[in-house]
């Protein structure tokens, strides 16, 4: 059940009123919803250049990655015209190779980047200056921390998906099995009483894991912040969330809607520009002039920079939701930290 928050203060604040006291500033004060959202866009503003160098790294790493499947595919003659003999002795354990790195690679370049972009975000709420090779190399000294509460947050919100997938393919063996010995009408009985169920499954293990990410959401300020393990975060965000996870999950998605609403207007940019290309050069795609074939590259490079930036911005926002919520959960919860007592006179 949602604790009862304390009275908040009027909006903008009066001089001298506080909840707290008058030796209380303003800004150690719980935020209301509008406040709290006001506070993410002017410290996103702010301080967006570190954040974004930072969140390009993880999205960085993902183009690396599939460029070396698209490189390996070339190597096996899958992209040859016309189509050469593929050698497919070398495709598999070249991809299972290469999966094997990727994940082990890709969990610990997620923890690096969530330990720095949080570290980034709790600083700039702080209205600290943090250059993004400072952030990068406080989550290098705790990378293990770091990407053990990235694995242990994954592996806490996937679970039931995990389970339901478990169960689905042992029961799916189970039926191929057990179908010969009954018949078609029992097999179609059962199918036809295990598909609503395994949907109504799935159903439940999505809302599982929304319940469970909000929970989790100020893991990472927690641990960044007070210094904590990965386990001692994950029961510090579940108590940090209690009574805010309904703010949480708004803000959560009015960044994930004006993030939409930039993308689709690159969408709608991307189509009107190709519909131009196609109509100018239509009849004669075969022969483009070098200078057709730079603009197209031009277009093309400007485009995965553009999106390279819009998902740096999107970690970038996300992050920062999760610092200034944390800090004013810790208000609510905490109260704020004692002020420190005047320093005695020397005679």
């Amino acid at each position: 059940m949602s604790e009862v928050n304390p009275p908040l203060p009027p909006y903008p604040p009066a001089p001298g009123v506080s909840p707290y006291g008058p030796t209380v500033p303003a800004a150690f004060w719980p935020m209301t919803f509008g406040q709290i959202l006001d506070r993410i866009f002017q410290v996103l503003r702010a301080h967006w250049k570190p954040m974004t160098a930072i969140g390009m790294l993880p999205i960085g790493f993902l183009f690396l990655f599939e460029g070396v499947i698209f490189g390996v595919f070339y190597l096996t003659g899958v992209f040859k015209t016309p189509p050469a003999p593929q050698n497919i002795t070398l495709l598999p354990p070249a991809d299972i190779a290469v999966s094997l790195l990727f994940v082990p690679v890709m969990i610990l370049l997620y923890g690096l980047c969530y330990g720095a972009s949080t570290y980034a975000a709790v600083q700039a709420d702080c209205e600290l200056k943090v250059t993004a090779s400072e952030a990068l190399c406080h989550a290098w000294s705790r990378i293990g921390r770091y990407t053990w509460l990235v694995l242990l947050r994954a592996l806490i919100i996937a679970l039931p998906i995990f389970a339901l997938f478990a169960v689905i393919a042992v029961g799916g063996v189970l039926v191929a099995y057990l179908t010969p010995n009954f018949s078609s009408n029992a097999s179609t009985g059962a199918l036809f009483l295990l598909i609503p169920l395994g949907v109504l499954l799935y159903l439940g293990a999505l809302v599982y894991a929304a319940i469970m990410t909000l929970r989790l959401s100020l893991a990472f300020p927690a641990c960044v912040h007070e210094n904590l393990t990965a386990g001692q975060a994950i029961k510090r965000s579940g108590v940090l969330t209690q009574g805010a996870k309904g703010r949480i999950f708004l803000v959560l998605l009015i960044i994930y809607a004006i993030s939409y609403a930039f993308i689709m207007v690159m969408y709608f940019v991307g189509f009107f520009v190709v519909a131009i290309g196609m109509a100018v050069g239509a009849g004669n795609m075969r022969h483009l002039s070098p200078l057709a074939i730079a603009i197209f590259v031009i277009a093309g490079i400007a485009v995965l920079a553009a999106f390279l930036l819009w998902m740096a911005l999107l970690m970038a926002g996300y992050s920062t939701a999760y610092a200034v919520f944390y800090r004013d959960q810790r208000l609510r919860k905490d109260g704020p930290s004692p002020a420190p007592a005047p320093a005695a006179a020397t005679p």
